[in-house]
């Protein structure tokens, strides 16, 4: 294949977007000579040793406080979507590898080890109760500033965090600061790692929830505004541009939920197989119709015939979604390959999942789940529960940072995150915010057993302590 100038300026940008510069030195003076690990590599091992991954195995992915060991929780999600993840880097890598010689530089061992890592740490920063719990947090905090508990804040962008509180801005601020091993910068992982975890790279007041996809959340605290632009400036991106590896990451994360949960729904009984295969006859496209009919038709039909009605129809449902993970992924590589250049330029404003071919079959998988899971009354009382645990949690905690702002629990439990050097010496930042956000990460990462068990003690229903 010629060279180009296209692939030539694509062979620089790749070269800062895979930046393994960390935010501060590593402590590690010498590496053994078996320690075969890249630097990449060394990020996803620094994430699941963290003590903030390990607790995602008691936060609910859609049942919270769930006793069923059977569906998942963030931390078996998490790890699925990061296998999808690796396997979406290596073969984007493989196809970009194919499109321009000039990004020959390029490994896909490492393009799948960032997008695996980004996976990891992409719900790293839900707080418990899933997104019940992060609605109830920004409830909270929009019922009570100005209002109540003098938190009065002026700052237009500091009053949106909170009021907007959102997990993947916190997810971010877990792995470059709260994640703490007494130094700074949190986990200190690569820039390339941390740029590509960022879905949203805008501030909570440049929000657009009409625009386009980068811009319809936001992805920092204004508190770790200056860690954001440094990994931003590390890997080349400005304005409000995704990191190219993003799309794939997100793209896991939409197939490792639409696909897993619906084997979960299925097993508590919220939906029932005929209801699934209804919803799925329907489709039109031509790859997705193949899939059903050959991965759960047939296979309900012939394969698992002679089993038992409940084994038979979970069976089915599990092997088609093997199936269909297997190749709604090809179908994304594939959609991420066609609109590659608009994803370099920074002009592609879409997510991968919505532009692949097999886009119908994912769509009707989510429906399902709106349709007949997230309106259900088990979820409503769910939901009930995490809104009175977190307002109950808030409420106690910020007023006790306010009245005993030197006491034994403000000086422990609820202690202040940690301060990195170079933000020592800066303007001050609001009193109320600091403390706002001290109450913030300490609920934000409880598990949801804990929220509930503190709550309870807080509030005088459990009198053992």
């Amino acid at each position: 294949m010629p060279r180009s100038k296209k692939g030539e300026q694509y062979a620089v940008a790749w070269k800062r977007l895979t930046s393994s510069d960390r935010l501060r030195p590593t402590r590690v003076k010498s590496r053994s000579q078996f320690d075969a690990r890249t630097e990449f590599e060394n990020d996803f091992d620094r994430v699941v040793f963290s003590s903030s991954f390990r607790r995602l195995r008691n936060k609910a992915q859609v049942f919270s406080l769930e006793a069923h060991d059977f569906v998942r929780t963030r931390l078996t999600h998490s790890i699925e979507v990061a296998t999808i993840g690796r396997s979406l880097g290596e073969g984007a890598a493989a196809g970009m590898l194919r499109k321009y010689d000039e990004l020959s530089a390029l490994s896909p061992r490492d393009i799948g080890t960032i997008v695996a890592t980004a996976c990891l740490l992409h719900d790293i920063g839900n707080p418990p109760f899933g997104h019940s719990g992060e609605k109830a947090i920004g409830r909270w905090f929009s019922a009570n500033i100005d209002d109540g508990f003098r938190l009065k804040l002026s700052d237009e962008r500091e009053r949106e965090d909170l009021k907007k509180f959102e997990g993947n801005a916190q997810g971010f601020r877990i792995a470059t600061r709260l994640q703490w091993s007494g130094q700074d910068f949190g986990m200190n992982l690569t820039a390339a790692t941390l740029s590509t975890l960022v879905k949203y790279p805008c501030a909570s007041d440049e929000v657009q929830p009409d625009g386009p996809k980068p811009l319809k959340k936001f992805g920092y605290f204004k508190a770790d505004a200056l860690t954001f632009e440094r990994v931003r400036s590390s890997t080349g991106l400005g304005e409000h541009r995704r990191h190219p590896l993003t799309y794939l990451m997100e793209a896991a994360d939409d197939i490792g939920y639409a696909t897993g949960d619906i084997e979960d729904v299925l097993k508590k009984g919220f939906v029932d197989y005929a209801t699934i295969r209804e919803s799925l006859n329907a489709l039109q496209n031509e790859e997705s119709r193949e899939c059903v009919k050959k991965f759960l038709n047939d296979a309900y039909e012939h394969d698992f015939k002679d089993l038992e009605p409940r084994e038979r129809q979970q069976l089915s449902v599990q092997r088609f979604c093997q199936m269909a993970i297997r190749l709604m992924m090809k179908s994304s590589i594939e959609a991420f390959l066609d609109n590659f250049d608009e994803v370099m330029e920074g002009s592609f404003e879409n997510d991968l999942v919505g532009k692949m071919s097999m886009s119908d079959l994912c769509d009707a998988l989510k429906g399902i789940m709106a349709k007949y899971v997230h309106s259900h009354i088990e979820i409503a009382y769910r939901e009930q529960t995490a809104r009175n645990v977190i307002a109950g949690l808030l409420s106690a905690i910020v007023e006790e940072l306010q009245d005993r702002p030197t006491g034994p629990l403000a000086l422990s439990t609820y202690r202040g995150a940690p301060i990195h050097a170079e933000e020592k010496g800066r303007s001050t930042p609001n009193a109320n915010y600091v403390l706002s956000l001290r109450a913030a990460d300490y609920v934000a990462g409880m598990t949801d057993g804990h929220a509930l068990t503190q709550y309870q003690r807080i509030s005088g229903m459990r009198a053992s302590f």
